[in-house]
């Protein structure tokens, strides 16, 4: 039975489960099989079952243990509650009643939505310090890790004072039962030094390498990156660490023949960017990602989804191998399956196909609930997107201010369609209550700064009506300022035609002295353009 109960899917491991129910174990179990053999499907181009019915099931059978009062199953529909952005209330009530049975997990993720939905509740963080601590008491790791948080950095609020050798003692027990998470902790806090704990280069290398033994990604990623490049000598910190790609490489390889997914997530990345000395071998990439991805790793199966969304060839001419045909369905499976392990670039995709109908029917409600989720996890473009449907209403109540609000999260974030969405609305006084021009042209501006024509030409528009200096209350025209963003225009989009029109129609009713000003003030502004950061996750759908 406890063989049988360890099974890790959709974000969910039986192993941190004390004695869960053999059919919760049955419905992860077929989930976990569905799941592999839809993988197994897309790498041999063949069809296989369709991931997203396949949780769906799982759901049907985990919401009838939640009505047989299964602590287990209430815990695992609050957690893909949280993946999935449902409803906080439903989400908390699921697992109150899942820790009030002695859920340990449950205990510490209500915990964390707690203090994450309710920053300013003082009650509610104070009950989340006190499931913090139960679950702590009851050697939660993920538990242990949050209270030496709280005592590294103090919350007077609710009871817990600042105390570094508490949050070192916790780590250090953590460390000592072979938590990676803790131990690169440790590393990390010799590494910067805080006061009662001085900075220790050496004990931070030799915290980083204990993490590594104990399988942390992080600490492997960045270990052997000090292997492949060596420390940097002349600095104030002398150099520890040698350079030896092949050492990293032996660390890697071992423990992706252990089965360690992160590993071979890693080797995948190192052979697709020919890292470490290593030479690009795309074909073994993807056989790395592959068995990541088999061990549900989020980010390999991101990157598998990458790789089947846009294909995957050797070469660029038109005798280059192919490697991976494309082939959208396999990649919105591997999406979703990303999704349920808590990939936010995963939701942030697997929105976009339901927004925009690829592969799928259009539902706009469910790209809107991915959408959020992948929004809320920081993802900008979903940010921006998320901003247009409730521009729209689309797949939720229209609501002006809340998609202004997420303009401006995108803005705020230099994403220049964000910023041009968000002069539009003040120029139009939508959402504000009346139009605010200055604020208009100062959005135009970031966005005009990262070589976007269309705010060079908002601006020009705004300069010629005369909306950027209104003097007792009448617009006053600058066409010389309106002339030289027109000419900036012209050179950022490379003379399209709505430029070029705008530019010679403005210029028919210029005086030869504006036209000499607007020539002046574009030159002093002339520069070679920065390209506007693209903030969707590497290989999102864009569309």
């Amino acid at each position: 039975m406890k063989l049988a109960a360890l099974v890790a899917v959709a974000g969910i491991d039986t192993a941190e489960m004390s004695n869960p129910s053999s059919e919760l174990v049955s419905a992860l179990q077929s989930l976990a099989n569905d799941q592999a053999a839809a993988q197994k499907a897309v790498q041999e181009k063949t069809a296989g079952p369709d991931v997203n019915k396949a949780f769906n099931d799982a759901l049907v059978k985990v919401r009838e243990l939640v009505s047989k009062n299964d602590k287990d199953a209430q815990y695992v529909l609050a957690h893909w509650g949280v993946l999935s952005n449902s409803n906080v209330a439903e989400i908390i009530e699921l697992y109150r009643k899942a820790a009030s049975q002695g859920q340990v997990l449950a205990k510490v993720e209500l915990a964390q939505v707690l203090l994450q939905a309710y920053p300013q509740d003082q009650d509610r963080a104070k009950e989340a310090v006190q499931l913090i601590q139960d679950a702590e008491s009851a050697n939660n790791k993920l538990a242990r890790r949050l209270l030496a948080n709280l005592s590294l950095s103090g919350a007077p609020n609710v009871g817990i004072q600042q105390d570094i050798n508490k949050a070192r003692t916790l780590l250090e027990k953590g460390s000592s039962e072979n938590d990676g998470e803790a131990t690169l902790g440790l590393s990390q806090l010799y590494a910067a030094g805080v006061p009662g704990l001085p900075k220790d280069d050496q004990k931070s290398l030799d915290y980083l390498i204990k993490a590594t033994e104990q399988k942390n990604a992080v600490a492997m990623s960045t270990y052997a990156t000090r292997l492949f490049n060596g420390d940097p000598e002349g600095g104030s910190s002398k150099p520890l660490v040698k350079k030896d790609p092949a050492k990293a490489m032996k660390m890697f390889e071992d423990a992706s023949a252990s089965g360690f997914a992160a590993a071979s997530r890693l080797l995948g990345a190192i052979y697709e960017q020919g890292l470490g000395g290593n030479t690009q071998d795309l074909k073994k990439a993807v056989e790395y990602y592959t068995k990541a991805a088999n061990g549900n790793d989020a980010a390999a199966l991101f990157r598998l989804g990458n790789y089947f969304e846009g294909g995957l060839r050797n070469g660029t001419d038109e005798k280059a191998e192919i490697i991976v045909q494309p082939n959208a369905k396999s990649a919105l499976d591997l999406y979703r399956m990303a999704a349920q392990n808590g990939s936010a670039e995963a939701f942030y995709n697997v929105g976009v196909y339901y927004e925009n109908g690829t592969v799928v029917d259009k539902d706009l409600e469910k790209a809107f609930s991915f959408l959020l989720r992948a929004a809320n996890s920081g993802i900008t473009q979903a940010q921006f997107r998320l901003a247009g449907l409730y521009q729209q209403g689309g797949g939720t109540q229209q609501d002006s201010v809340a998609a202004m609000a997420w303009f401006q999260r995108a803005a705020n974030a230099n994403f220049a369609p964000a910023q041009i969405a968000l002069g539009q609305m003040f120029e139009t006084g939508t959402g504000v209550g009346g139009p605010d021009y200055t604020a208009a042209a100062s959005q135009y501006e970031l966005a005009a700064e990262q070589g976007v024509p269309l705010a060079m030409l908002r601006l020009a528009s705004l300069n010629e009506r005369g909306l950027t200096s209104i003097k007792d209350g009448k617009p006053t025209p600058n066409l010389s300022r309106a002339y030289a963003y027109a000419l900036l225009a012209v050179d950022a989009s490379s003379n399209a035609d709505l430029a070029v029109r705008y530019r010679d129609e403005l210029k028919k009713n210029m005086k030869s002295d504006e036209i000499s000003e607007g020539d002046k003030i574009y030159a002093s502004k002339k520069k070679t353009p920065e390209a506007a950061p693209d903030k969707a996750p590497k290989g999102a759908s864009k569309k």
